[in-house]
């Protein structure tokens, strides 16, 4: 039998964005199309992965993102210690 896994995604960041600027060639359809940002943990009571590490408050300033809190403290919401998680994706 497979083992079972819980996902989460944790929203660290957001920004506003329009439809072209996501799609490679653009898009027809200018309306507005906003970006979140996600750290995803996957886990069971035998195995913990972290998808993506994020990026820095000081990143976020830089790239114009709305950092609303860092990877860690959302990982912390789920009750994960960040500097124990071994295995990331």
């Amino acid at each position: 039998m497979l083992p079972t896994y819980e996902i989460y995604c944790v929203k660290y960041a957001e920004r506003p964005g329009r439809r072209p600027a996501h799609f490679v060639g653009g898009d027809p359809h200018d309306a507005p199309m906003p970006m979140d940002y996600f750290v995803w943990v996957i886990h069971n009571p035998e195995r913990l992965f972290v998808v993506d590490t994020g990026f820095s408050r000081e990143m976020a300033a830089k790239r114009k993102r709305t950092f609303l809190r860092s990877p860690a403290q959302g990982l912390a919401l789920l009750g994960i210690e960040a500097s124990g998680v071994k295995d990331v994706i």
